[in-house]
């Protein structure tokens, strides 16, 4: 059985770490950053969280 408040703290952490990789991605690419973003998921030494993260961010970039 899945923990609910187990799965709330890990969705916004995931959120809260989405929003830091986004907005380091734009700091240092500027208007390439959602290009930098798809690259990045491309490395294969990314953990499973770490590609949650950034397709999270991937997607933020992409709305604006």
């Amino acid at each position: 059985m899945m923990n609910p408040i187990r799965y709330l703290r890990r969705r916004k952490r995931l959120q809260h770490e989405a929003s830091e990789e986004a907005a380091y991605l734009r700091r240092r690419f500027g208007e390439a950053a959602h290009a930098a973003a798809l690259e990045k998921l491309q490395r294969p030494d990314l953990t499973s969280w770490g590609r949650q993260v950034v397709t999270e961010a991937a997607k933020r970039l992409e709305q604006g």
